[in-house]
């Protein structure tokens, strides 16, 4: 299952793509040899996306992506009042897991704010650091695959942020977590939900907000891949056989429309997040499932960051945090 990162390609190489040196790889559990493949990136319509396991995620690796990634970090860290999880953890935290790491961000908070846990970020793309704290590994890894963590490595804490779309069976996942899991350990998601919603009757007719978002959602589960899977975390965790489950909803104004200042402050970061990358969330699913050109995707995105910009326009996103416990 598991890929250790090593080098990427030298036409890749940047400061957020460097990875983790041969001294990591014998502390890392790898079923298959590294090779060019798993380090590639497949390249189109101006994006960079991971080669690895290709097209099962279809977001962009590349920088303006990571950078994306970094700053909605920010964004769910005060969301949640600086918080990096709002679950009770275990007393004693020896190993976990960043289920879809990105670019590790929260990984590396995580490992320094615990610095006698050890933590492993997965993800397909190796877009992580290179100079991390000693306790925090990289992999590159398909989570879809059966996992094949060696006994008495269990995790004590299994996170994952803004996975949804990512799995095509999230009870799978749960499942799997459950069994890598300790007794009493804990998994937390956090996750977006998609349609966009409107608060009073401030949305436009013909909004091309709600359209973007619908097709969206008709896209992703054209593919299996649904982008509210969300809704259904806490059934499935409870069906996986975890138990203590909690659902809290949040919100992300999609700008500063609110007029209470930290939400106005959410809304700012929210449209900081979303309208720039509006073509890394639309482009491959759009061209590919779709079959729009590059060209109508990009004529199609003027009207719809126009709307998102439009403080007369009430809009926000859900955000669903739910956590469970293993039995002890």
């Amino acid at each position: 299952m598991a890929n250790t990162n090593t080098n990427t390609n030298p036409q890749d190489i940047n400061d957020a793509d460097s990875s983790l040196g041969d001294d990591d790889i014998d502390d890392l559990s790898s079923t298959v040899s590294i090779n060019s493949s798993i380090l590639a990136h497949r390249h189109e319509n101006g994006r960079r996306y991971h080669a690895y396991k290709d097209g099962k995620y279809l977001g962009p690796n590349d920088v303006p992506e990571q950078d994306r990634l970094d700053l909605q970090h920010h964004l769910f860290t005060l969301t949640f009042d600086g918080k990096l999880h709002l679950c009770p953890l275990p007393p004693t935290l020896h190993r976990v897991l960043d289920a879809g790491t990105g670019t590790g961000i929260w990984a590396i908070d995580f490992a320094d704010t615990h610095p006698t846990a050890t933590v492993l970020g997965l993800d397909l793309s190796p877009i992580q650091p290179g100079f991390v704290p000693p306790n925090v590994s990289f992999q590159v890894d398909d989570l879809e695959e059966e996992w094949t963590f060696k006994e008495g490595e269990g995790f004590d804490f299994v996170y994952a942020r803004m996975m949804t779309s990512s799995f095509a069976d999230w009870g799978r996942f749960f499942e799997q977590s459950f069994r890598h899991m300790t007794p009493g350990g804990y998994i937390e998601m956090a996750d977006i939900c998609f349609p966009v919603e409107f608060v009073d009757d401030t949305m436009p007719e013909d909004s091309a907000l709600e359209k973007w978002a619908g097709l969206i959602l008709d896209g992703t589960r054209t593919i299996g891949r649904p982008i509210d899977s969300a809704k259904k975390y806490k059934e499935q965790l409870e069906k996986a056989g975890f138990v203590n489950v909690v659902e809290q909803k949040f919100t992300w104004p999609q700008n500063r429309w609110p007029k209470e200042k930290k939400m106005k402050e959410i809304g700012a970061w929210s449209l900081e997040n979303m309208a720039p990358s509006l073509e890394g969330f639309s482009m491959a699913l759009f061209t590919r499932v779709f079959n729009w050109t590059k060209e109508e995707v990009e004529i199609f995105l003027v009207d719809v960051r126009k709307e998102m910009k439009d403080t007369k326009v009430h809009a926000f996103w859900p955000i669903y945090v739910v956590y469970a416990q293993k039995p002890t």
